[in-house]
């Protein structure tokens, strides 16, 4: 008998362990990458336009390449393309990847603030501070334009603040080790990249929420402010963000850190079609000297559209004046073949008509002869016009789901495509639009497959009984059936 004890003992005593012993001893073998956002979710809209979903997975797909080219860990992304991502399984891949750490990218943003600055870290935890809450809703409120998020999480309202109760009682096994992680994240971006120290924190993340390892929450920046604005959306300031997220991670996992990245072959992973406001333009700053040069100086190499502005002893000089990034960024590579090889993209007001993009260049529009449309003023294609369906006396309404931004628009504005019957609901600090009153499923089947070809392409069905409740669609069928 008294053997058997031993062994128990023994047993017991290894399965207690302190955890952040057994799994420093366990090497890193996979790791996730999560970048925020991302299809008709842009997430934070910066003052110039830039959008969260662009930075996220830019960041996202050049901390990936640091990795997979220093290091033999497998990455995983829960995006490598601009798609919506639900947040359950986001940790779903996490954990069906058996994932060592995840790291979860996000860009930050404070309403009527544009002097807010710097970057924070987050580890998943119930916080009584109001702005850690206030961000915590913001990111949570990516499910309101999931279909079915009322199921898929037990209800809970990411806008209300009694809801975040339930996470009260929430034990993270992995606390310990995601703190570390946060902290030597934390660290880097303060360093390495001079951001603005805002600290590790607590809050209730649910894309943190089932993630069986370390896990972390970090935003980089704020894109409320114009200059933080700036540096997240230009190589300059994703090359060194990246740098930060890896060796924080490196330094966690045992890794050597870096000290020279060579970010010349990372390509510049910004959508090519992500396009600033029109009163802002992207440009090249190739130069910044203490010496004043002429724009025809030699020394300029000739480079288009040159701005020279004096900011204290030195000047900096900029070239270029496009709408676009993409053009920005062929214009960058001609800077850096010039010799100016430690140039990047910058956004700047603008102050003359931006330079179109080369695709976009047109000859003007045929008139289209169309008999039921004369006299009416829309400027979308009448083959792209969606016609309103008639509602019949039905016991259920389906209308169709089509965006959550943080953007308001007027039902009117070309944004929306001139879709039928739209509404919109603010849930929060976000948006929701909604098109369509049909009676029928399959005549709200045929508005879906017409939304989508106007180019929303995670747009989604809902239903509603005649009295506004909303039920299920498989409900709704039943219901329709029974007339």
């Amino acid at each position: 008998m008294r053997p058997l004890y031993i062994v128990t003992a023994i047993i017991y005593l290894f399965l207690t362990v302190n955890s952040s012993f057994l799994y420093a001893e366990n090497p890193v073998k996979v790791v996730v990458i999560d970048a925020g956002h991302g299809g008709n979710d842009p997430g934070a809209i910066g003052i110039s336009g830039v959008k969260e979903k662009d930075i996220t997975l830019a960041l996202a797909l050049k901390l990936g390449a640091l990795i997979e080219k220093n290091t033999n860990i497998k990455v995983v992304y829960t995006r490598k393309t601009d798609v919506a991502v639900e947040l359950r399984k986001r940790s779903q891949i996490a954990n069906n990847n058996h994932a060592d750490y995840f790291i979860s990218i996000h860009c930050n943003s404070v309403e009527k603030n544009s002097i807010v600055s710097g970057a924070e870290t987050f580890v998943m935890g119930l916080s009584k501070s109001e702005s850690n809450l206030a961000i915590s809703q913001k990111e949570n409120a990516a499910i309101l334009n999931e279909q079915d998020h009322e199921d898929n999480y037990g209800g809970f309202d990411p806008t209300s603040p009694e809801a975040y109760i339930i996470f009260s009682r929430f034990q993270n096994i992995y606390r310990e080790q995601s703190i570390k992680l946060a902290a030597a994240i934390q660290l880097e971006l303060t360093t390495l990249c001079k951001r603005q120290d805002r600290g590790v924190k607590e809050a209730v993340f649910l894309v943190l929420w089932h993630s069986a390892m370390p896990n972390v929450l970090v935003e980089a920046g704020f894109l409320s402010n114009r200059e933080e604005e700036t540096y997240l959306a230009s190589e300059k300031g994703q090359a060194e963000l990246a740098l930060a997220l890896y060796n924080g991670f490196a330094k966690t996992a045992r890794l050597e850190p870096l000290k020279k990245p060579d970010f010349s072959n990372l390509a510049d992973t910004i959508p090519s079609n992500v396009r600033v406001s029109s009163s802002i333009v992207y440009r090249v700053q190739f130069l910044t000297a203490p010496k004043e040069y002429k724009k025809t100086d030699p020394e300029l190499k000739n480079l288009p559209d040159i701005r020279i502005e004096k900011v204290g002893n030195v000047y900096k000089y900029t070239s270029g004046n496009y709408a676009t990034h993409a053009e920005a960024r062929d214009l960058l590579t001609t800077a850096k073949k010039a010799g100016f090889t430690d140039a990047f993209i910058v956004t700047a007001k603008s102050d003359v008509p931006v330079i179109p993009p080369k695709n976009e260049i047109k000859e003007p529009d045929k008139k289209i002869e169309n008999t039921e449309n004369q006299g009416k003023t829309d400027s979308i294609p009448v083959s792209n016009t969606i016609k309103e369906p008639t509602l019949k006396e039905s016991n259920v309404v389906y209308k169709i789901q089509f965006l959550l931004s943080s953007q308001e628009y007027k039902k009117t504005d070309a944004k929306l495509q001139n879709l039928p019957d739209i509404e919109i609901e603010k849930v929060g600090n976000s948006y929701k639009y909604r098109s369509g009153r049909c009676s029928t499923y399959e005549e709200a089947k045929n508005l879906l497959e017409k939304v989508k070809q106007a180019g929303f392409s995670d747009a989604f069905m809902l239903a509603y009984k005649k009295d506004g409740t909303k039920i299920t669609i498989q409900e709704a069928k039943e219901l329709e059936n029974k007339k």
